[in-house]
């Protein structure tokens, strides 16, 4: 008999694993399947051993890689991952299955951003977590505040259908960029945020680099089937910035009658005809991708 969760755990010597499965199984049962991917010295396996989950060592690298492969061993209905180092409350694995069991939603992430605590993520991750979850929600017509999380819950009929994908460097944002993609549903769950105990994050070393990987990622996503979004965007601001520019000229030839800026109005002209050509241009590639997709389901 299968059981009804697997949950998955990447770790790297975190401490507080041993306290986190514990309250897994208080709080999903007993009967849970707990998995640890594990990348850390053979004492410190050992010690994973003995919590009585099933334990797997990593041999490539990357959070993502260690929850695939765990995700690829586990036998429950409903999949689950958590980071390791006991800053998410499990409590939103309880809530996240709830919406899955329910039919919520194909893929429930827990939004840190609702419950952070005092001094738990600093302003520049909060801040880029921000924008690349407008992308993420833009580009896929949900809403979401937090694609960095690092909790999550998925039915395992979602996850059949990326379990062969190789993981690329995004964290969690993977799995829910490649379900969304294929028209699943992306949905999340307030959790709370602690402050984290012991030590540095040995998965993730680089939060500047894991955000960037995250943010390639979106943008290629966006490039290739919502160009108007990102030529939208670009061209958008382009050409308010060469409307000021402008404007401002406009108003100095009205106040003194002399018209003694002309390098700002050659700029000012050229941000416009920019501006308006990346938004035609998005348009014209939205309107062809459109066609395509049409011509597609015809053909089906």
């Amino acid at each position: 008999m299968h059981p009804k969760v697997s949950v998955v755990i990447p770790t790297v010597e975190e401490k507080s694993v041993f306290l986190l499965v514990k309250q897994i199984r208080k709080l999903l049962g007993k009967g849970t399947e707990i998995i640890i991917v594990d990348k850390s010295s053979d004492a410190y396996f050992r010690k994973l051993k003995a919590t009585g989950a099933k334990v797997i060592r990593q041999r490539g690298r990357g959070v993502e890689n260690a929850i695939i492969i765990g995700l690829r061993e586990a036998k429950g209905e409903y999949l689950a991952s958590i980071d390791a180092d006991g800053t998410h409350d499990p409590q939103g694995l309880v809530t996240g299955l709830r919406m899955a069991e329910r039919g919520e939603a194909d893929m429930v992430l827990g939004n840190r951003m609702s419950g952070l605590s005092h001094g738990s993520m600093q302003f520049y991750i909060r801040f880029g977590n921000w924008i690349l979850s407008w992308l993420f929600s833009s580009l896929y017509h949900t809403k979401i505040h937090d694609v960095l999380t690092g909790l999550f819950v998925m039915k395992r009929e979602a996850f059949e259908e990326i379990r062969k994908i190789e993981p690329y460097r995004a964290g969690i944002a993977f799995f829910a960029i490649e379900l969304a993609r294929r028209g699943y549903s992306v949905k999340e769950t307030g959790i709370k945020y602690y402050v984290r105990k012991y030590g540095e994050s040995k998965l993730t070393k680089s939060k500047f680099a894991y955000g960037f990987n995250v943010a390639s990622h979106i943008v290629r996503q966006i490039r290739d089937y919502s160009p108007l979004l990102i030529f939208g965007l670009v061209g958008g601001v382009i050409f308010i910035i060469g409307l000021v520019i402008g404007i401002g000229v406009l108003a100095d030839f009205l106040a003194t009658g002399l018209f003694a800026n002309t390098g700002r109005a050659l700029i000012a002209f050229m941000l416009l005809v920019i501006g308006f050509l990346l938004i035609t241009a998005g348009l014209i590639l939205d309107l062809l991708l459109e066609l395509e997709r049409r011509m597609e389901l015809i053909g089906k």
